[in-house]
């Protein structure tokens, strides 16, 4: 029998069965055995032995260097190493793509540099979920960021349109779905963090819109991602890209099952 890997975390596996169980449903129905490797304590070269022989690994792990070992090493592995790296590192996707798509200043948050003016947004560079991204509106906000936030963090202006943005789910480099979300108490629209979504036309999409979705898919070879638009000043401005991209609000709000999407196209791409 033809056999798949699914790598995880050991917490995001607990917290994603429903999607490892959608792709599992994917993979059987195309003959294949489904195998989840929870990567936290293993080594490169354990992770790469559980893969032996597996003809796809669908990487949900968030580990770009696992990927680019086990990729040297033969494997197809979803998605590629270069989009893992740039979507899990907020101020490597200004970098590679603020020439190609419209984004706000994002800068690295320093020791000593000069910041933004009060008040803007900290954020984890390695973040995801809208976990640890703060306002900061005076000295004392900051101080207290940097001290529960050590890590590499970038910093952005405030974008007039608070706590609503757009996220496109893009399978095969093009878009699929499209769900607008929206929090009322909150600044970050996640749903994850109790904001509202609902499900947008992709035809009802600006032209501003669908040019960021189509640059950011020119510069990475985006499987299976989530592309974040939100909007300032009434300009489309690309937010981040979400690698892994959870799967709730299309499994709540719609028909689209995205583990089969993404496995068919992996099935027409090895």
């Amino acid at each position: 029998m033809r056999s798949a890997r699914l790598l995880y975390k050991r917490e995001d596996a607990e917290k994603n069965r429903v999607l490892i169980d959608k792709y599992s449903e994917a993979l059987k129905a195309r003959g294949f055995r489904t195998g989840l490797v929870l990567i936290d304590r293993l080594s490169r070269e354990d992770v790469l032995a559980a893969c032996c022989g597996a003809e796809l690994v669908i990487n949900r792990a968030r580990d770009s260097q696992l990927v680019k070992f086990l990729e040297n090493e033969g494997l197809f592995v979803t998605n590629p190493s270069v989009v893992t790296e740039t979507a899990n590192d907020k101020f490597t996707t200004y970098e590679r793509l603020r020439d190609s798509v419209p984004m706000l200043d994002t800068r690295l948050l320093t020791e000593g540099g000069p910041e933004l003016a009060f008040p803007f947004v900290a954020k984890p560079a390695g973040g995801h979920g809208g976990s640890g991204v703060t306002m900061i509106s005076g000295a004392s906000d900051l101080e207290v960021y940097r001290s529960a936030h050590p890590e590499k963090s970038v910093i952005q202006p405030v974008a007039t349109d608070l706590g609503r943005d757009m996220r496109v789910y893009v399978i095969g480099g093009k878009p699929a779905a499209a769900m607008l979300r929206e929090s009322k108490t909150d600044f970050r629209s996640n749903f994850s963090l109790g904001g509202s979504a609902r499900m947008v036309p992709l035809g009802t999409l600006s032209g501003e819109e669908l040019e960021i979705i189509e640059n950011v898919c020119k510069k990475l070879p985006l499987h299976y991602a989530g592309v974040d638009i939100m909007h300032d000043h009434g300009r489309a401005v690309l937010n981040e890209i979400e690698d892994p991209v959870g799967a709730r609000m299309l499994y709540i709000y719609t028909d689209i099952d995205p583990a089969e999407r993404h496995v068919k196209y992996c099935m027409e791409t090895i």
